[in-house]
Order: structure tokens, then C-alpha cells, then sequence
């Protein structure tokens, strides 16, 4: 993010974020910075191009950012591409999608511009399981097939007790549950003096943005300003029970549980697969399974899954 915002910044440019990932040589970025930013940038970002087996597609959690997915799918080793797919709202000029469904049908429509049958693998962590669950039953409804959903902590990190109750998910700066998550989208925790700092001294999104600038000078403020707006945006949203009575998947579920997590939108529900879903239970918190500290954990029960050692 850093440094595509820096080129921007210095070559009044507006090259979108994923354009280091389409021009990996420097040769070829240079090319785009002359040539401005015409070329149309797909959302489908390469984290582990190599292998040559299915590839798998995989939503990152409320931000949208899939950077924090690049340990799991460097170090995971299915001798199969991992691309992750980039929220429609961070990069500039783009409005997020109001809904899982137009967020995922919009999804859907890229996987399937670079692969257009199935059987496809789909990963979502956090938030993106959500979405990941919806792109597969969207997928389903166009007769393909998914192989594999794998719901990677699809539960939200448990809070203050006492904030759960009073707020709900309503995504408000004087919220405290929803500061404390929308900051830990930046600082890749819920706890800590910084957001303690965060819930004492944020009333807005202008007083936000410059906290998060301010902690992190190599984030300009307009994409923290942007990515704040996609998870302002996303952060309510959730299944209603019809909408979820209304899908039925054919495809295996596998629910990864991070220890202290709060139950998913799927665990108080049910047919809404063919198959009940095996669910793994993880040492690892919310946060950490991603982590280069935590993220052996959940690659080892993949590669289970997956028939690997």
C-alpha cells in the first residue's frame, strides 16, 4: 500500500493498489506509471501463482485488503495457485457494493472471467466468509460446481460483553465494538494501549483516519479513508434467517474455529448444506491464525484436508 501510494503521490498517478501484483517487474510498472492508469485492473490478486492444480480463491476479512492471506497461501504448499480477492471500494474512484449479494455476484464475475468452469475452491476468512459462502451458492445456482468452502474464522472476535449487548453490529464511531474491530483492521488486533488510545481520543471518521495516519504515516489518509468506508459499509452486514433458509449448498463446508471466537452466522443454523459441516477448532485467536506465529496451525489442517502431510 505504501509504496503504490507513493508512486501515486510522486507521478500524480492514480495506479490502483493490485497494480504491483500485475507488474511484478519493474520494467513493465514503469511502463504504467508513463502510461497513467487506462489498463483495467482486475481485483484478482496473485498470492501464490505457482502450482498447477485448481486454483483457489480467497476473500480476506472487513477491509478487504487480502495482503494479510500472503503467509497462508505462500506457506500452504497444495501445489495450486491462491488468489485473493480484492474489495471493489479501497482503491480511488470505486464505491463498495451495498450488499453480500451484488458483492459477491460482482466477485463471481471475475473468478469466472479467468476461469470460467468449475470445479472451483473457494477460501474466506472473517468477514470473507460471508461473501465466500454467497459466491458459492451463486456459483452453484449457474450449475458449476465447487469443490471445497473453507470458512476460516467466521465468527467475529469476542469483545466487551457489555458492548455486544448495547450496540449490536451497528456501525457507528460511538460504538465501542465497532471502533475496536474497524481499528483492528489496521493494527491486526483487538486489544492492546493503542486501542485503548483509539476508543479515548476517535469521535468520527476525520478523527479516525488521522489516529490511523498518524500510527501508520506510510498509509496516505485517502486510502484509510476508503478502506474505513468499505468496512462502514460491510460491517452490518449479515444473513437474515430467510436469506440463509433461502441457500442450500452442495459443496463440503469445513468451519475453522479460532479459539474465542463468537458463533458464526452458520453454527445457530442449519440446512443450509447438503452435508453437515466439519468444524476444526484452532488454538490459535482470531487474529493470530494468520500470523507468522499462529499461521502453521491452520496450513497443517489444510493440507490435511487437503490429502497432504
Amino acid at each position: 500500500m505504501a509504496l503504490v501510494n507513493r508512486i501515486n503521490k510522486e507521478f500524480g498517478t492514480q495506479l490502483p493498489l493490485q497494480v504491483v501484483f500485475e507488474t511484478p517487474k519493474l520494467e513493465d510498472l514503469a511502463a504504467r506509471v508513463d502510461g497513467g492508469s487506462p489498463v483495467r485492473s482486475s481485483r484478482l490478486v496473485p498470492l501464490n501463482p505457482g502450482g498447477c492444480g485448481t486454483r483457489v480463491f480467497a476473500w480476506p476479512g472487513l477491509g478487504g485488503y487480502p495482503m494479510n492471506l500472503w503467509l497462508l497461501a505462500q506457506g500452504v504448499g497444495l501445489d495450486r495457485p491462491v488468489t485473493g480477492i480484492q474489495a471493489h471500494g479501497i482503491n480511488h474512484g470505486e464505491v463498495p457494493y451495498p450488499t453480500i449479494r451484488e458483492m459477491a455476484m460482482a466477485d463471481v464475475a471475475e473468478i469466472r472471467r479467468v476461469q470460467p468452469l468449475g470445479p472451483y475452491t473457494l477460501w474466506g476468512y472473517s468477514f470473507g466468509a460471508r461473501v465466500a459462502f454467497e459466491a458459492a451458492w451463486q456459483l452453484e445456482q449457474f450449475g458449476e460446481k465447487v469443490e471445497n468452502l473453507l470458512l476460516i474464522c467466521p465468527g467475529n472476535p469476542q469483545l466487551r460483553e457489555q458492548d455486544g449487548q448495547r450496540w449490536g453490529r451497528e456501525a457507528s464511531f460511538t460504538n465501542p465494538a465497532y471502533l475496536t474491530i474497524l481499528f483492528s483492521v489496521f493494527s491486526g488486533t483487538a486489544h492492546g494501549p493503542a486501542v485503548q488510545a483509539c476508543l479515548r481520543e476517535v469521535t468520527d471518521e476525520d478523527s479516525f483516519v488521522a489516529f490511523v495516519h498518524q500510527r501508520i504515516p506510510a498509509l496516505d489518509e485517502g486510502t484509510i479513508r476508503r478502506i474505513t468506508r468499505v468496512v462502514a459499509e460491510t460491517y452490518e452486514f449479515d444473513y437474515t434467517f430467510r436469506e440463509l433458509q433461502e441457500r442450500r449448498i452442495e459443496a463440503p463446508v469445513t468451519i475453522f474455529k479460532a479459539r474465542g471466537d463468537d458463533y458464526s452466522f452458520l453454527e445457530n443454523s442449519s440446512g443450509y448444506s447438503a452435508r453437515p459441516p466439519q468444524v476444526i477448532d484452532l488454538d490459535g485467536d482470531h487474529y493470530s491464525v494468520l500470523k507468522k506465529h499462529g499461521v502453521g496451525e491452520l496450513i497443517t489442517n489444510i493440507r490435511h484436508l487437503d490429502g497432504r502431510k
